[in-house]
């Protein structure tokens, strides 16, 4: 019985952290890979704007999150505030997992 249930919750866990990442997945293509591109290397905007790849997974949460409170940003400020100020904590939270995988 408990290797059942030891079984169970890895399959659970998996289960979950694969759903986790596709959510963001699908919220990065559909919301952020027009600017910053599909694997996060384009920078975004002519002025040199930021490029996400090689960003942590805390370091992407913590910009997204600044952005969407509006205590982070530079000159693209008002467009990333725009778009993050839609964003669940849980949206932020799956976004900065695909960011910190590129």
């Amino acid at each position: 019985m408990k290797q059942l249930i030891f079984a169970l919750s890895i399959c659970l866990t998996f289960g979950v952290t694969a759903a986790f990442a596709d959510g963001g997945a699908d919220l990065y293509a559909k919301r952020c890979s027009k600017c910053h591109g599909a694997d996060g290397s384009k920078a975004s905007g002519a002025s040199g704007g930021t490029m996400l790849k090689g960003l942590s997974v805390d370091a992407a949460k913590g910009k997204l999150m600044g952005y969407r409170d509006g205590t982070y940003g530079g000159a693209k400020k008002k467009i990333m505030m725009r778009l993050t100020s839609k964003f669940s904590d849980q949206e932020i939270a799956e976004l900065a997992e695909v960011i910190g995988g590129f």
